[in-house]
């Protein structure tokens, strides 16, 4: 299992997905400790490797990928190719229910020491 930035993006996206109806809202910057500057990077990153869609964003007026002037995450769906991808990852058997998938991510994240990215996933099986 990898742990940088980028995937700890998609392990929060993963487990927020697997609720009935997903807020991709609740899945920002500050709840990962993350700088918004490096959380939106992962999120375009995660997009244009085909891992999620319909992040929006408004680039700045000069061509400084590091300056996103505002980003929308409302509407981001994990593609089917991103769910496979953690599932591997994370070993993930994809017949279990979503409340065993989330608790099997946090299980593999927490062997990593990712205790804020464990709390987080944890929290979305309430």
């Amino acid at each position: 299992m990898t742990i940088d930035t980028k995937h700890q993006v998609l392990y929060a996206l993963y487990s927020e997905y697997q609720k009935d109806v997903p807020d991709m809202e609740t899945v920002h910057a500050e709840v990962l400790d993350l700088k918004v500057v490096v959380f939106n990077a992962a999120l375009l990153k995660l997009q244009n490797e085909g891992y999620i869609q319909g992040f929006d964003w408004r680039p700045p007026e000069t061509m400084d990928a590091r300056k996103i002037i505002s980003s929308y995450r409302k509407n981001i769906y994990l593609t089917r190719k991103g769910v496979e991808y953690v599932e591997k990852l994370a070993s993930i058997d994809e017949s279990m229910p979503s409340r065993k998938k989330i608790a099997e991510l946090a299980k593999q994240v927490g062997l990593f020491g990712m205790d804020i990215l464990k709390s987080f996933i944890l929290s979305q099986i309430t």
